[in-house]
């Protein structure tokens, strides 16, 4: 581990430790640091506004809680970015019925969808149309899948992240990481032919 590293988790420490002492402020740094991020990871899972708001919310409450037993083994914000997850994963389980995140995003190339209102810019209204019927073609099949691949798809594709990496924010092993995006790469690619066949 080097300098940096060392202290920037020994500033973490501290600045955990002000929170669990009571600092208001210390915790407002914190939220104001590191809202972003948790919001940009819940709007790879979800669309709506108002429900990124609450996983938001949800977040910062259980990282209150939960700093008293912060040890500062890795940066704050690598903790609270596994309390996010987790917090999606929740969710996305509570509302399987109703899937959030669009198909589309899953595409080629990830940076292209950036949300609904860059999605469609400098393309003419056949384009439009084209991809937003694709797009509610993708919510049928994500229907159909399971939150835990739809978990493992997004930080893999979208997040670009690791096996590792993926199996650090989850908790889940290294090897049930693999089984579970190979699986569910498989399951979106019978998905997505059977959906085809079946509009022809």
């Amino acid at each position: 581990m080097d300098d940096d590293t060392t202290d920037h988790l020994a500033s973490d420490r501290l600045l955990a430790s002000r929170v669990v002492s009571g600092d208001d402020e210390a915790f407002g740094n914190f939220v104001r640091a590191n809202q972003r991020q948790v919001v940009r990871i819940a709007g790879r899972f979800f669309r709506r506004a108002d429900l990124i708001e609450d996983i938001a919310q949800e977040v910062f409450v259980k990282a209150y809680g939960a700093m008293a037993g912060y040890r500062g083994e890795v940066p704050l914000a690598h903790w609270l970015s596994r309390i996010t997850v987790n917090a999606c994963y929740d969710q996305l389980r509570r509302q399987r019925t109703r899937p959030e995140i669009s198909f589309s995003q899953l595409g080629s190339d990830p940076h292209e969808h950036n949300g609904t209102g860059a999605l469609f810019e400098g393309h003419d209204a056949s384009v439009h149309w084209q991809r937003e019927e694709a797009r509610l073609d993708a919510e049928k099949i994500l229907a159909k899948v399971s939150p835990a691949d739809r978990l493992v798809l997004t930080l893999m594709m979208l997040e670009g992240m690791t096996v590792a990496e993926v199996s650090a924010l989850t908790g889940w092993s290294v090897a049930n990481v693999k089984i579970r995006a190979f699986r569910a790469r498989n399951r979106v690619r019978k998905l997505m032919v059977g959906n085809a066949t079946g509009r022809r």
